[in-house]
């Protein structure tokens, strides 16, 4: 399942005022697998101790606690080494069960709200944010998606040259005719690759590209890609196509946060210039969770250092980190957040709005902000 697949296969949880329980499990060591049912236990155990938990209805105490018997089953009876982390999200109320296995470290954590909580879901997209690598020589291609600490290879092919028939007295013209079958052969081989990518770039939406293969064929594949492309090439590699996939993750995995921090800058200054240009932008929580309920973000921005408590209207969708009992707009009473950013999220994610948490200084815009889909 891709990210944006499985983002929206947990936003469409809906829990009708029912809890949910997320848990995240770091499992990336035999050490952490053994210890995750006491880690589970520990987490519930302080959870209890919460004032929001003593004050929930005997219903509500028993739905949680079929919850975390559910995941502690799953961990003696399922998990596995294959497994670097676990997010599970439970909900014995509303028949609500999903397991996804993550391929990066998570922090272990467990939330108990009306949704699942999704910031740290989110948050690691931005850290392992998709991208492609693109092997290519003159007869061969390889097409690698990085993925939430995933690798997955796309699509290959292997495009076998013409064979060069030159003999004795046939040189001149059929070695110019083998040569232009040869260029033919190639270039339907580049197009074919270039097809590829697009099709796979309009379904997976790759915010960056590597290219690695031997100079020259990267070169004149480079040539040929669209504008668009083009502009999400990060980098070139000489590397052999054929090479295996973890010798070539290897070559590349050094880079990955130097990439990150070009594509979050070019975020940013495409974030002032629709600030002060285009008046396609705004900053700060009021002025976001406006853009929010008008339904106009198409990019919500948040800091990675941002987490405040805050209340939201389950009513009406207003939201503060101010402590407003009752909602201005509707005057229902606000529900109490453990985390703004993740409501923020939620609220971006129903309106078909992309999520970025930033690691980058955002200067004037942190820690909230947004692109508009049209002007304020």
């Amino acid at each position: 399942m891709d990210s944006l697949s499985l983002i929206q296969s947990l936003q469409s949880l809906k829990s009708n005022g029912h809890l949910i329980t997320t848990a995240y499990l770091d499992l990336s060591t035999p050490q952490k697998m053994r210890n995750a049912e006491t880690i589970i236990n520990n987490l519930y155990r302080y959870k209890k101790e919460k004032t929001f938990f003593k004050n929930l209805l005997e219903i509500e105490l028993q739905s949680v606690e079929k919850d975390i018997e559910g995941i502690v089953k799953y961990i003696r009876n399922q998990i596995s080494m294959k497994h670097r982390s676990l997010l599970i999200v439970s909900s014995s109320e509303a028949y609500i069960w999903q397991v996804i296995s993550l391929g990066m470290e998570m922090e272990n954590m467990l939330v108990i709200q009306d949704r699942a909580y999704l910031r740290p879901l989110l948050q690691a997209m931005s850290e392992q944010r998709n991208y492609a690598i693109v092997l290519v020589d003159q007869g061969k291609a390889k097409i690698i998606e990085k993925r939430l600490g995933h690798a997955v290879e796309l699509w290959s092919t292997m495009n076998l040259l013409p064979e060069n028939r030159n003999e004795a007295g046939y040189r001149g013209n059929e070695e110019r005719k083998n040569q232009r079958k040869v260029e033919e052969s190639v270039s339907r081989h580049y197009k074919m690759v270039l097809s590829q990518l697009l099709d796979l770039h309009k379904k997976n939406r790759f915010n960056w590209l590597i290219l690695g293969g031997i100079k020259e064929a990267v070169a004149e594949f480079r040539n040929l890609l669209t504008a668009e492309l083009s502009g999400l090439v990060f980098d070139e590699y000489q590397i052999d196509p054929n090479d295996a996939l973890d010798k070539v993750l290897d070559r590349m995995s050094d880079s990955e946060e130097t990439h990150r921090i070009i594509w979050e800058k070019q975020l940013l200054r495409r974030m002032e210039d629709e600030f002060h240009k285009s008046h396609k932008a705004v900053l700060g929580m009021k002025h976001t969770e406006e853009a929010l309920t008008n339904g106009q973000v198409e990019t919500l921005l948040l800091s990675e250092n941002f987490h405040r408590k805050g209340w939201y209207c389950t009513w009406c969708g207003y939201m503060t980190m101010d402590d407003e009992s009752n909602c201005p707009n509707c005057q229902h009473e606000m529900t109490r957040s453990v985390d703004i950013s993740d409501d923020l999220a939620h609220s971006a994610l129903d309106i078909g709005a992309r999520v970025e948490y930033i690691a980058a200084n955002m200067g004037d815009f942190s820690p909230v902000a947004a692109l508009l889909r049209y002007s304020k």
